[in-house]
């Protein structure tokens, strides 16, 4: 019973971090989107869940895949 409890514990605490980290990431894209592409590019402003989602996305396309490209010679 005390390792179920650990476990749920540390579970706890991994998505506690998920949520920081996913606040910490999604807020500064959301302050500087709404501060500068609307005047720049005439943008819409975006809210948060649209930051973060921006996020995930962006990390999608950017990290791709890890495998490493075949080599064409």
């Amino acid at each position: 019973m005390d390792n179920f409890l650990i476990g749920l514990a540390v579970a706890l605490m991994g998505a506690l971090v998920v949520i920081v980290v996913a606040v910490f990431l999604a807020l500064p894209t959301m302050l500087l989107w709404n501060w500068l592409m609307p005047d720049i590019f005439n943008l819409c402003t975006i809210g948060f869940w649209q930051a973060l989602g921006l996020n995930m996305l962006s990390g999608f396309l950017i990290k791709g895949s890890s495998h490493p490209a075949p080599d064409t010679e």
